[in-house]
């Protein structure tokens, strides 16, 4: 593992707030508008015709159907849909607490989330504003996770970023070799194609 440049005098590393919540959903905005392709218009059409499709679907149902029929069904759609919102807030607002962010004059400027288990850790969402690449703070904000992680730490990448987490120690790694719920933490499988790496 390389020794990462230190951290330059304006910029501190801490522990997130819930006051840094709404900081870090900017920072990872616009790290998704980097890493996710955008949508074409095709793409954009498909997608409006699946809506399109699922309302005719529930329409043509609610007319066939008896009214004995409807509630039941009304209710596991509904339980369904209220269950993935629930899912998706709480694991936001447990989840904050696990971020780290790198501060330069009262600006966030990097971030990255680590979730420590007992018997490995993941770290996800690292980021850096473009403007401070190349600066060290990505390497700075690895180094100093990694020594607090629970060992293995996993991660994924985008494959033009393996060399660069390759000089931090970290190893690729098969998806065969991570279990199932070990691949949900990691985001595999999704619509990008990302490499799975260790640090041991």
């Amino acid at each position: 593992m390389l020794d990462p440049l230190p951290l330059p005098p304006d910029c501190v590393l801490r522990s997130a707030t819930p006051a840094d919540k709404p900081l870090i959903q900017s920072l990872l905005e616009q790290f998704r508008r980097e890493v996710l392709p955008s949508l074409s218009d095709s793409e954009r059409t498909l997608r409006g015709l699946a809506i399109a499709a699922g309302i005719l679907l529930g329409g043509y149902l609610v007319i066939s159907l008896k009214p004995g029929q409807l509630l039941p069904l009304v209710g596991v759609a509904g339980a369904v849909g209220f269950g993935v919102v629930a899912v998706q807030v709480l694991t936001w607002n447990e989840g904050w607490e696990n971020f780290w962010v790198i501060e330069q004059n009262d600006r966030l400027v990097a971030c990255a989330k680590l979730r420590c288990y007992s018997r490995y850790s993941v770290l996800n969402d690292l980021f850096v504003v473009p403007e401070l690449r190349d600066r060290g703070l990505g390497s700075y904000l690895i180094n100093n996770l990694g020594q607090k992680a629970t060992k293995p730490l996993y991660l994924t990448c985008l494959p033009s970023l393996v060399q660069f987490y390759m000089r931090l120690g970290f190893t690729p790694i098969s998806v065969n070799h991570l279990s199932p719920l070990l691949q949900f933490d990691l985001g595999i499988p999704n619509q990008l194609t990302v490499v799975p790496l260790v640090m041991k």
